[in-house]
């Protein structure tokens, strides 16, 4: 990280769901709590390296109480802040249409393509009335912001995160034309043909707002190339250099560019070893005993292809009856998106396949899965260091930071099941054995696979996606964006000088 080019600068992060929120506890008494998602894992370490500010949306009254009392500058933490969080206060109605009927589930179903196009999506009366509830949260967001950007005493970088808010930054930049300003797009981007299932004025603002970005980011090539063909057939004006990833539209040049999303690797070796932890491999002792241990921990989100994951156990403990009683298969899920009834229905069915396995091999002394659904840190990396299966099969992913996390802190010589839909694949393909996330069949195998292969085999597959991640860190993830922000910085001051347009050197280049 070029610390010498932040001296002078201001971070301002925005998204949605923010690194904390306010709740009060059993005695009324407000308390701080941690924020959920990769996001929040992502960004806080450089948050606190830089002392920036947040700026999310206000989940409940005590996050809008925090923001009143601390003028839309909470410090985080409360006595000796590391960086500071603004609460985005809204309408329940508008936050709903907002989050709740177009971010999530439309936007989201589609750069997943999760759709099911006979049926879904149809964009009826209520999909246009939620469409008027993003461009609103949005334009709240962009006033936000564009507040700090009136007041600050530095130079000012805004780094906005992900499709909640992509219709951020074109109001932004109406009314700071100058602002450095990046966006991170931490799920995967579709191929143009799936980005339609969107009206077409929806596709027209979304595409544009986003091209108002100096610097756009995904994770991996595949994502990028989505975009760049989405905008050469949508935005036919738009030039496109497929090459470096340049499109130069309505006079402006967005730069857009892959940055693999990863983990602190120190930190994340460091917390393994807390007290904390090691007090919980000793309950991961009891719960697995002499077995081997198949472990997988996500949130339920449908793309994590948590049932094909369960029915292929279902299908390896009937073709290979002798791993009965000898291997036990551990979920720790989260929860997700309980106010969308899809995934409410998703969870009875998980429970419900969990049920029947359990009753189908269960002995005396043995359950063929434990399924625990609630969220414990120090639990998952205790049994992320004790496995001997990862099972990492999503449907689709932007990244899978669980396949990263179990690569750097397992301690038992364990073997990665890793999708290819998974973005990570492209990272750690030679360190797994690579499965097809629709075929269970395959799946089943390679638990058998893994369970059988020996030291030899399985230490220069660990070993290559150790280093992978050691290599393509979370410091490197945030470097490679500000080196990049740091280059338009450049090439604006170049340009003032010359006085040429951002034309000219876009067919310079």
């Amino acid at each position: 990280m070029n610390s010498e080019f932040l001296q002078d600068k201001e971070i301002i992060v925005a998204s949605n769901r923010g690194p904390v929120l306010f709740k009060r506890d059993e005695t009324g008494k407000i308390e701080l709590i941690r924020g959920a998602g990769g996001i929040v894992g992502s960004m806080i370490p450089f948050m606190k390296k830089t002392h920036g500010k947040w700026v999310s949306s206000a989940i409940g009254e005590c996050d809008h109480y925090m923001d009143n009392k601390y003028d839309c500058k909470v410090p985080i933490p409360l006595e000796d802040p590391e960086y500071y969080v603004q609460f985005i206060k809204t309408e329940e109605d508008a936050y709903n249409g907002f989050n709740g009927k177009f971010a999530n589930p439309l936007l989201w179903f589609i750069h997943h393509s999760m759709w099911n196009p006979p049926y879904s999506p149809c964009a009826d009366d209520e999909l246009h009335h939620a469409w008027h509830s993003y461009q609103y949260v949005n334009s709240k967001f962009a006033a936000a912001i564009g507040k700090d950007l009136l007041t600050s005493k530095k130079t000012p970088i805004v780094m906005l995160q992900d499709y909640h808010i992509y219709l951020t930054p074109k109001l932004i930049r109406e009314q700071h034309p100058d602002v450095l300003m990046s966006q991170f797009v931490h799920i995967p981007f579709p191929p143009p043909e799936i980005f339609q299932q969107l009206p077409n004025h929806m596709q027209i603002e979304i595409l544009e707002s986003m091209l108002t970005n100096d610097v756009l980011g995904f994770h991996i090539p595949r994502y990028k190339n989505n975009f760049l063909q989405t905008v050469r057939l949508i935005l036919p004006n738009a030039l496109v250099d497929d090459m470096v990833g340049d499109i130069l539209y309505n006079g402006y040049v967005c730069h857009v560019r892959t940055y693999p999303i990863s983990v602190d690797v120190e930190t994340l070796t460091n917390h393994a070893q807390d007290p904390n932890v090691i007090a919980k491999e000793a309950e991961v002792d009891e719960m697995i005993g002499d077995c081997k241990l198949i472990y997988r921990t996500d949130r339920t989100d449908l793309s994590k292809n948590i049932i094909r994951g369960f029915q292929a156990y279902d299908m390896f403990l009937e073709k290979y009856p002798e791993w009965r009683e000898k291997v036990k298969f551990v979920a720790t899920l989260m929860p997700s998106r309980q106010d969308i009834k899809i995934y409410r229905e998703y969870i009875d069915n998980i429970r419900d396949i969990v049920k029947e396995i359990n009753n189908k091999y269960a002995t005396p002394d043995w359950e063929p899965i434990k399924y625990i659904c609630m969220g414990n840190y120090d639990l998952v990396i205790a049994l992320l260091k004790r496995y001997d299966v990862l099972m990492v099969n999503p449907i689709l992913d932007g990244m899978n930071i669980v396949a990263k996390e179990g690569s750097v802190v397992n301690e038992n010589n364990g073997a990665l099941i890793l999708s290819t839909g998974a973005g990570c694949y492209e990272e750690l393909k030679d360190g797994a054995i690579c499965i097809n996330p629709y075929d269970i069949r395959q799946t089943a195998e390679s638990i058998n696979t893994a369970l059988l292969m020996d030291e030899k085999t399985k230490a220069p597959m660990i070993a290559k996606a150790k280093a992978t991640v050691q290599r393509n860190n979370l410091n490197k993830w945030v470097s490679d964006q500000l080196k990049d922000i740091e280059a338009v910085m450049y090439e604006r001051q170049k340009l003032k000088l010359n006085e040429n347009t951002e034309e000219a050197r876009f067919q310079m280049n």
